[in-house]
Order: C-alpha cells, then structure tokens, then sequence
C-alpha cells in the first residue's frame, strides 16, 4: 500500500484532478490511499475526486484541517495559502496505522510508477526529499538570517514532495517548535512552509536524485526521448494552466493530462479568453519602438561625428 497526502482547497480542485489522473494511470499496479487535507471542499469537490479514484480502483480519504490559532501569524498569499502548512501537521492528522508517507504538491505530473521511490531506505533519516536547486545559495536575508542559527551551511531541500517516515515525525511532538522557529526571525519566512522544515529537519533529511523526482519543469531542456527518464514533474513557480505561463515543451506535458479530465474545455477556454486580455504585448511594442527611436539617435550621431571628424572610421 502507497500512501499519498495532498494539501488543497476548492481553487486547486481541477490542478488536483490532473495530478491525480497522472498518478493513477501510471501507478495502476499499486494500491493507492490518498488522504486529502482540506478544510473548504465542497460536496461536488469530494464527489468528483472520489469517482476519479474509485475509476481507477484506488481509495480516497478526506481529513478535515483546523489549524491552531497561532499559525494566523504565519505568512500567506494567493499563492502561498494556509494549505502549504498542513504538510508541516501529518504526524498528527493522519492514522496512526500510516508508518510512512509521500506528500506531493498538486502541481506536479507523475509519469512513472513511484514505488521504487516510496520503498527508499530512509537509512535513518527523517524525510527523504529533493534539492531545491532554484534557492540552494540564492538565499534571501532572511532566509540567511534564519539558518544562521543553526550554525551550519544547510543543504535546502524543496517541500513539494516530501517523503516521511511517520514514526520518527511522530515522535518529534506537535508543531509548536515550528511557531518557535518563525518567531526567531519575527515571521520573516520566504518560502515558509519550506523554510520550517529545512530549518526543522536540517541533517535529517535523505536526498534523492532531483533529475528524475521533483524536477522543476522550467529547468528542464529536453529532447522527447529523455521525457522518460523524468518521474515526477514539479511545476513550482510558472504554472501550466496561466495563459502567460504555457511557454516551454514541458508544459504540454501537462496539458495532455489535463486533455483525460473533465475539465480539459474549461481549462482551455480560461486560457484561450485570458490570453485576449493580456497587455503585455503593449509593453513589449513601447520597448521596440523605443529601440528604433534609439537606433534613429545612435545614427544621426554617428553622421554628426563623421562630419566634424572626416576621415575618422
């Protein structure tokens, strides 16, 4: 048994529904228990995910998240919503009968059987996960200022997928060392969820090989037949389904899982309508035109200086 968590809410249904598709079909030989942690999903959001795991003979479970009052001093944006720190709480939300865990992140494409990966000797450690090769030595100032106090260089690792032994995480206690850790830098996290684990997981963490699992999409310069060779695609950062953002190979990827959804036409059409209201070309038109105006300046000068000094090339 493979058991899968995922953090959402009702905005990242469709995203999950297309993470999911590509787990189940390529993991068809595995049994499959995916825990869901949410706290807004509608009726017709559960439905929909159930029937999609139920069409591939795979479980589906709800946990229904209820954060501690103190995590609303913890950052969060539209982007980084209260979901990005369920991760930080699976010791205490799911079964005590789960001892080990994959926490995948929804905007990913899983395109090979995982189990070699979830069968990983840990070798002791806590959570086997994949270097963040966009941050490693790109650190902010607060980034720095929080690692600072472990006293060590820190080898930074990216959360999207997270694989945990359970019963070491359970024994770690609650989460109440993650509000300690924040206030040492006054909640100054730039990439938060991502941050506490480094810093609470740092020597603890097995590293596996970021060229096949966690692979960031944006990163990736690939000829087809080494497509795959990729386990797990992560869209971090650009993603897939913004109109602004379908710009590389790697994003059809994404989009041929999209097409075996039921989402696939409204998807397209979000896209399509979005690409007519984007002004972008309007900045990009001012810049050309500014060029030429230049060019038009940088002759007019040339000649100038041809005349005062004849001869000179």
């Amino acid at each position: 048994m493979i058991h899968i968590a995922i953090a959402i809410n009702s905005r990242y249904v469709r995203y999950a529904y297309v993470m999911l598709t590509s787990l189940f079909m390529n993991n068809c030989r595995s049994r499959i228990t995916v825990y869901v942690l949410q706290s807004d999903l509608k009726d017709e959001d559960k439905t929909c995910l159930e029937a999609l795991a139920a069409g591939y003979g795979q479980a589906l479970t709800f946990i229904d998240v209820e954060l501690e009052p103190y995590f609303e001093r913890f950052p969060t944006t539209r982007n980084w919503t209260k979901e990005i720190y369920y991760r930080l709480l699976v010791g205490t939300l799911l079964p005590s009968t789960v001892d080990r865990l994959l926490y995948l992140d929804v905007d990913m494409i899983v395109q090979q059987p995982i189990e070699e990966l979830y069968e990983t000797d840990m070798q002791g450690m806590t959570l086997a996960a994949a270097d963040d090769t966009m941050i490693q030595g790109n650190f902010s100032d607060a980034q720095n200022a929080l690692f600072a106090h472990l006293g060590s260089e820190i080898r930074y690792f990216n959360s999207g997928m997270l694989l945990y032994d359970m019963q070491k995480i359970r024994a770690d206690g609650d989460c109440s060392d993650y509000l300690q850790i924040a206030e040492m830098v006054d909640f100054r996290l730039t990439n938060p969820d991502q941050d506490l684990l480094n810093y609470r997981y740092c020597g603890k963490v097995l590293f596996v090989d970021n060229t096949r699992y966690n692979v960031f999409s944006q990163n990736i310069v690939l000829q087809e037949d080494t497509l795959e060779h990729l386990a797990i695609v992560h869209y971090a950062g650009r993603k897939p389904w913004n109109s602004n953002d379908a710009r590389y190979e790697m994003e059809r990827l994404w989009w041929l899982y999209a097409k075996k959804t039921p989402f696939y036409i409204e998807m397209m059409e979000e896209v399509f309508w979005n690409g007519f209201s984007d002004t972008s070309y309007r900045t990009i038109r001012a810049l050309s035109e500014e060029n030429l105006e230049l060019k038009k300046n940088l002759k007019k000068a040339m000649e100038l200086c041809m005349k005062l000094c004849p001869g000179q090339e």
